[in-house]
């Protein structure tokens, strides 16, 4: 089993020099972080910095696109940081397709999870713990405070700091161990001391953001136990090179300080059902053979009968709708709406399987139902424009994520679909301008503009759409020659 690190802005005060380039160069094209005189950097400096790393981020590291899964964290998250110390509440948090047990926060309001938090966190408590962990270094802006003292030690710091996330966000916990060899020893151990000064504040101040929001605190010192015995598993390299040491002290310290926030130990429960249906998901978008899951999951529901849990019927469902197994999927969602009417996941998995099963218009009405009391829900948007697609309705289904994009500018899984759905409509001058979005939110900037000239040229005699695409051609060369000159 992979060692579970917890990564975070944090991580970065004991991974300042990675490596020798990091040390002598800005591989990443990051924009400048003020100068030495100015102090801790400004919010807006860390959310400029932030941004610009995350398009690499995308670039570079495979992202989860389920509109489900997503919604769900970007819904927990904003709940946690409502109940946070955070000032700034523009957050973008994302789903990495890794089965390695990681989450980290970086400048800009960047709050990552791997698919392996959702495997490993037992409970929508103990996942909330990791995410209110990591909002508490955020608010606390250890990020600022990391640079500060890499000044004042002359240590490079804008490129090593944020090309260490990104190798620690990417490869895991083992490369980043790895790459630690490479740090200065007798910088080590004064790192190490702010690391764990930082670890403690996120810890106490993301149990009083837990109890906050309505979760358990325990959760806090719980999540911690289980991480502790699954890297007796595991190959453990030295205490002091991991970027979250899970330490019995640590342990014991999250404890004492949950306590203090109830009246008494309560035991983490199970959680709310949706959290568990996200577990599955999580488990389904990482399978790498679904028939088998299929197969492990049918003998469980057959086993337990009644008894299966919803989860593993829900899976087993997921499942054998890609695997084309019309007929259990459709016994196992019929159960499931039975059972839970309401829920949105069961309805939407009723919606999939309508549509893969030639009933779309059984599944729009379902979809329009559920948008006539929530218009603006991002899953029900995404499946509607889904059932179009099947549908072959080209045009309708363009709409939809047309609408999409505008609540959603800055997802570039939007604009990757609607570019697709765009050409299918043969609207080529959309196309372009959807697929220049897509490049510029992933760092692209060479494909974006080379998109946008494209559209350019096709615009012809429409002045009004060639002053629109001139003008956002303009912004982003700005951009581009912002970054080479930073």
């Amino acid at each position: 089993m992979k060692q579970a690190g917890l990564l975070s802005a944090l991580m970065l005060t004991t991974t300042l020099n990675l490596v020798p380039w990091l040390a002598h160069a800005n591989p990443l094209n990051l924009p400048a972080l003020g100068d030495t005189t100015s102090g801790i950097i400004s919010q807006q400096e860390e959310y400029e910095l932030g941004r610009s790393w995350l398009k690499i981020l995308r670039n570079q590291t495979p992202m989860v696109a389920d509109p489900e899964l997503k919604h769900y964290l970007e819904s927990l998250t904003h709940r946690l940081s409502a109940a946070s110390q955070l000032s700034d509440h523009r957050l973008i948090p994302l789903v990495i397709d890794s089965t390695v047990l990681n989450a980290f926060a970086a400048p800009g309001g960047i709050v990552g999870v791997n698919t392996g938090l959702f495997l490993h966190a037992e409970t929508e408590p103990q996942f909330a713990a990791v995410l209110a962990h990591e909002l508490a270094h955020l608010s606390q802006r250890h990020y600022a405070r990391n640079v500060e003292e890499a000044r004042n030690q002359s240590i490079p710091t804008a490129a090593a700091l944020l090309g260490s996330i990104l190798i620690m966000a990417t490869a895991g916990g083992d490369a980043g161990a790895a790459a630690l060899t490479s740090t200065v020893a007798g910088m080590q151990s004064a790192q190490l001391r702010f690391s764990r000064q930082f670890e403690r504040e996120a810890d106490n101040l993301g149990i009083s953001t837990l109890a906050n929001a309505g979760f358990d605190p325990q959760a806090m010192p719980a999540i911690f136990e289980q991480m502790n015995k699954a890297s007796r598993y595991g190959s453990r390299p030295p205490e002091f090179l991991l970027t979250h040491p899970v330490t019995e002290n640590r342990i014991s310290d999250s404890r004492a300080r949950a306590d203090q926030m109830s009246a008494r130990k309560t035991v983490t429960n199970v959680g709310s059902l949706n959290y568990q249906l996200m577990r599955m998901r999580a488990a389904y978008i990482s399978s790498n053979n679904i028939h088998e899951m299929a197969r492990q999951l049918s003998k469980e529901v057959t086993v337990a009968a009644d008894n299966a849990p919803v989860a593993s019927r829900y899976g087993l469902a997921l499942a054998s709708l890609k695997a084309r197994d019309f007929n259990t999927a459709e016994q196992q969602t019929n159960w499931l709406l039975q059972h839970y009417p309401d829920n949105p996941h069961m309805v939407l998995l009723k919606v999939q399987l309508e549509s893969e099963t030639g009933k779309g218009t059984q599944a729009l009405e379902r979809i329009n139902q559920l948008l006539s009391i929530n218009p603006g829900s991002y899953p029900l948007q995404a499946a509607k424009a889904e059932v179009f697609l099947k549908q072959q309705n080209y045009t309708e289904a363009r709409n939809t994520l047309l609408n999409l994009s505008r609540s959603r500018p800055e997802d570039p899984d939007i604009w990757f679909e609607l570019a697709e759905v765009q050409g299918l409509a043969e609207d080529i001058i959309g196309l372009h301008q959807s697929r220049a979005e897509y490049f510029f939110l992933n760092g692209n900037m060479d494909d974006a503009i080379k998109h946008l000239q494209y559209a350019m040229k096709m615009a012809e005699d429409n002045f009004a759409l060639k002053s629109k695409l001139q003008q956002k051609l303009s912004n982003i060369r700005d951009y581009r020659q912002k970054l080479k000159n930073s």
